[in-house]
């Protein structure tokens, strides 16, 4: 079991670890890839145990996988699908390392979710 204080850590891991992959994702032109960005998304202030805590760290975790993947590229759909693969990673590996039973439950209502089609 991972006590509350070591949760953000998890967190902070699983987006940082992740971020090599879409890194690599998003430079598959590139000749060299970038160090890959990394967002700590801090929940200390939230008791998971209430629905509207829950909600308000999922909309943390959403707009940290779309800071990590950077923006959203237009007018090009091979770019576009490679921001949306990252974007889903980045948030599908984050909800899965705070492994709150309620999170994971409003990530698989959700679209993001849907779309990602989470096994666990």
């Amino acid at each position: 079991m991972i006590m509350k204080a070591n949760r953000s850590h998890v967190l902070t891991a699983c987006l940082s670890s992740l971020l090599g992959l879409a890194a690599t994702i998003a430079t598959v032109d590139s000749a060299q890839a970038a160090p890959a960005p990394t967002v700590t998304v801090s929940y200390r202030d939230l008791d998971l145990s209430r629905p509207t805590d829950v909600q308000a760290l999922y909309r943390r975790l959403q707009h940290a996988a779309a800071e990590v993947c950077g923006p959203v590229p237009e007018g090009e759909l091979p770019r576009y699908l490679a921001w949306q693969r990252c974007y889903h990673i980045a948030l599908d590996s984050a909800v899965l390392g705070v492994r709150s039973p309620e999170l994971l439950a409003i990530y698989r209502a959700s679209p993001d979710g849907a779309a990602a089609g989470t096994q666990s």
